[in-house]
């Protein structure tokens, strides 16, 4: 299993807190164990750690970043440089071409994507173990993990299984999808969730071969070094608008544990109150 860990772009949904020279994955907004600020991207560093997956796992940065990442991970970090700074899809991409012709990975290796902005707690490392094993068996080429959604908004995507996940036994168990949306209207989003949709946490899962092959037919290099310097060419959009929209073969697993996007103001100041209530009950 590799891990691709996305610090994404510039951060600005947090503007004017973070810009694009202050992201937001790199502010130092979060209670970390031993009292001390620690950033989104030092947290779940931290955490993968802990879960003994830090050894699977590489960052996808843009050549802005880099430096910053160091100074707040430390010069060991596994990093993939990334020449500048594009959308999911290209971040992905190059990813994949750096495992494939630098890293040697095995093309039936298992990639798991996952972006820093999340705030998870132990739980939700489980569930990245377990995704290998459930890709394997559900028989698509992605595998997506989803969670309950609570309450209508444009913010995000949202999956609609072909069977109810909602259901307390479904818990880490695969389902095919049905339809996926990328940020519907408000409107749409509450007819979603009342069919059993799920938002889409961001976290991805395949075999390298898949996406690999994914850029063969599209022209795209797919060594590291040559895509390098094709990087600008590439599209600047997602990768739910580049693959996830497009793709048949696919399957969801609801991931029931505490899941917020730290990108939004609304989901940063629910945790920041939540590390509040959990410091004063251990006072």
């Amino acid at each position: 299993m590799r891990i691709v860990l996305l610090p994404g772009g510039s951060g600005k949904r947090l503007w004017p807190l973070s810009n694009g020279y202050r992201s937001k994955q790199y502010l130092s907004l979060l209670d970390g164990p031993n009292g001390k600020p620690e950033s989104m991207v030092q947290r779940l560093w931290r955490q993968l750690a802990e879960a003994d997956l830090q050894e699977h796992a590489h960052f996808s940065v843009c050549k802005q970043q880099v430096e910053l990442l160091i100074e707040q991970i430390g010069a060991k970090t596994p990093i993939i440089v990334e020449p500048e700074q594009r959308e999911t899809f290209a971040a992905a991409a190059l990813a994949a071409a750096y495992l494939y012709s630098i890293a040697g990975v095995s093309l039936n290796e298992p990639v798991i994507i996952i972006p820093v902005d999340a705030y998870v707690e132990s739980d939700f490392f489980q569930c990245i173990r377990s995704l290998p094993k459930l890709l394997r068996e559900s028989g698509s080429d992605l595998l997506m993990v989803g969670t309950k959604p609570e309450w209508a908004t444009e913010q995000y995507g949202y999956i609609l299984p072909e069977e109810d996940l909602l259901d307390e036994e479904t818990i880490l168990m695969d389902c095919g999808v049905q339809m996926y949306k990328e940020r519907p209207p408000e409107r749409e989003a509450k007819i979603l969730m009342e069919k059993g949709a799920l938002w889409n946490s961001g976290v991805y899962a395949f075999r390298l071969d898949y996406l690999i092959n994914l850029l063969m037919e599209r022209g795209i290099p797919i060594h590291y070094d040559e895509l390098h310097m094709y990087y600008s060419k590439l599209s600047d959009s997602t990768f739910e608008k580049e693959v996830v929209e497009r793709e048949t073969s696919i399957s969801v697993v609801r991931y029931d544990g505490l899941w917020k996007d730290l990108g939004c103001w609304k989901m940063l100041s629910e945790s920041l109150a939540m590390q509040k209530t959990s410091a004063n009950k251990q006072k």
